[in-house]
């Protein structure tokens, strides 16, 4: 079975299969709208369907925002099936989304597709850190869940996958965790130290982290934060507002694309709060939460995201 109909202009045999490797997606790489204009790869075959013996269960992830992602576990039946997408791409692509997984091995395993196509040598995303029976699973996030889920029906995935993926929670932020967040906003507008300090674009872009005298910050909607440096971020986090990549990753858009730099044609303006659904909005903070919440801090305001809020 090739699913979408999108995709059956791609069902052709591969010359060179030298060139190419198979490899599975049943998290964020599910859909084949999402392989395309997310990840930016070019599939050559798209099939959906399953691999026997593993079991899908969410990994702790980054804590606030992300904090499960989607990972897989033998199971103890071996006829238990894992359900999702295989998808052929050129070998320099498939080793650019290893990098991206890099926190995953990639598994050979045996793929069967709805329609009975078999594939022996699809590679599975398998995490590096072996599960331990009984410990701590993640949850994953409102914005995560739903790609999976859309990924799923996107597919046409079988009715019982769907609703299996159903019925996994989201994140919800805890009341005690929004209070003090929002404690640490008022305390930082009541500071006369740094309530009125305001950072412009060539500011916050030397404290990437490249040079030590200009420690590493980022910006999350109108504030500066003052990067924790016993905390790991995403280097693109550093020197840059993330509001605009933070909207790009919440809706399934391609970062490497839609993401620009404050020394790109296009920065400006940047995103409005009044724009975005309640949904974003709590995405963004939940954004902020993961920075504040582990011993970063708010030093100032960032002046052109509050001036672009009055456009």
């Amino acid at each position: 079975l090739l699913l979408p109909k999108e995709a059956n202009d791609i069902h052709t045999p591969i010359t060179s299969m030298g060139t190419h490797k198979w490899r599975f997606g049943y998290g964020s790489n599910i859909g084949l709208r999402t392989l395309k204009q997310k990840k930016n790869l070019n599939p050559s075959r798209y099939l959906v369907g399953t691999i026997k013996g593993w079991e899908l269960y969410f990994k702790t992830g980054f804590p606030y925002v992300e904090p499960g992602w989607a990972a897989v576990r033998k199971s103890v039946d071996g006829a238990i099936e894992l359900h999702g997408s295989a998808f052929l791409i050129p070998e320099d692509e498939a080793e650019g989304l290893d990098r991206q997984e890099h926190s995953y091995n990639v598994i050979p395993c045996k793929f069967t597709s709805y329609d009975g196509e078999v594939v022996e040598d699809v590679g599975l995303y398998v995490p590096k850190a072996k599960y331990i029976e009984g410990s701590k699973e993640g949850i994953p996030s409102y914005r995560y869940l739903k790609l999976l889920k859309d990924g799923a029906r996107e597919a046409i995935l079988e009715d019982h996958w769907i609703q299996r993926l159903e019925s996994f929670p989201h994140y919800i932020t805890p009341p005690d965790v929004r209070s003090q967040t929002e404690q640490w906003i008022l305390e930082f507008h009541a500071d006369e130290s740094r309530k009125d300090e305001m950072w412009t674009t060539g500011k916050l872009a030397k404290h990437d982290g490249s040079d030590a005298s200009f420690p590493q910050h980022t910006s999350i909607m109108g504030y500066v934060i003052e990067i924790n440096p016993n905390i790991w971020v995403f280097s693109s986090w550093k020197g840059h507002n993330i509001t605009r990549r933070n909207l790009l990753q919440f809706n399934g858009k391609s970062l490497d694309t839609g993401d620009i730099r404050y020394d790109e044609p296009g920065y400006r303006p940047l995103p409005k709060l009044s724009d975005c659904t309640n949904e974003e909005k709590e995405y963004l903070m939940q954004s902020l939460e993961s920075q504040l919440h582990r011993g970063s801090k708010i030093v100032a305001q960032y002046e052109p995201f509050l001036q672009d809020q009055e456009i």
